[in-house]
């Protein structure tokens, strides 16, 4: 397991070229701990050819939202991970809730490309969590671990992210209590042991920002946050930047 924070920012369907430019420019400027903090963009597809030109050189690293599982074929609409090679992405968010609610991605498919991206040298970042009903009902613990057996297990990963987000804390403002997201992180830290997986990074994601980033970040087992709103300002990303 590794200990470096990690700041995934997900952009998600937001900014156009100059918005982004300009908020890649800012993020540059600010001086943080780049030997404890690695901070990965994950923007829309049609930002990564100019970020990559405005990212030369610098400390960001470029991520994808979401990519293929195969390496090419007709697949309207997607895009393949050669593309996203090409352009320097380090990193891809797979099975999103939002990828899974709105674009029917089962575990089946989302292990498809974990293998793809771990074949390929790059770090898959496995979104799981559980509904509000999953929460109320107690079934939560066995429905995130259903999600990571079925996304990863049996796969060799050197190198994996998760990222707990539940799906009732993304965008609402409302997060889990610190013990219920030390609980979740205890069962996907037991999870991958269990496993064999020996590299790997936990994240908290849904409703994280400058408030409530440090608090979230200093649980034993959490190195990090997926960040959705507070991503796109950039007041909120420097407090979050310069707090670890």
């Amino acid at each position: 397991m590794t200990h470096n924070t990690l700041i995934v920012s997900n952009w998600k369907m937001n900014f156009n070229f100059i918005q982004a430019k300009n908020l890649v420019t800012n993020l540059k400027k600010i001086k943080y701990n780049k030997l404890k903090l690695s901070n990965v963009i994950c923007p829309q597809f049609l930002l990564l050819p100019t970020l990559n030109e405005v990212l030369h050189k610098s400390d960001l690293i470029l991520g994808a939202q979401d990519l293929h599982f195969d390496i090419n074929g007709a697949y309207t609409g997607d895009t393949s991970i050669e593309l996203i090679k090409d352009y320097n992405c380090k990193y891809s968010i797979v099975g999103h809730s939002e990828r899974r609610a709105l674009h029917n991605e089962s575990n089946i498919m989302i292990k498809k490309k974990v293998k793809l991206c771990l074949d390929n040298f790059i770090i898959p970042i496995l979104c799981v969590g559980e509904s509000i009903e999953q929460r109320k009902k107690n079934t939560y613990k066995d429905f995130i671990l259903k999600q990571l057996t079925e996304c990863i297990q049996k796969i060799k990963c050197p190198e994996l992210v998760i990222a707990y987000e539940p799906i009732w804390s993304i965008g609402t403002g409302i997060i889990p209590k610190v013990e219920d997201i030390i609980e979740v992180s205890e069962l996907i830290f037991s999870f991958l042991k269990k496993e064999k997986i020996d590299k790997f990074q936990i994240l908290y994601g849904g409703s994280v920002n400058s408030s409530n980033f440090r608090e979230i970040n200093s649980i034993d087992k959490i190195n990090g946050a997926l960040i959705g709103g507070a991503s796109l300002k950039i007041d909120e990303m420097k407090k979050i930047l310069t707090s670890c």
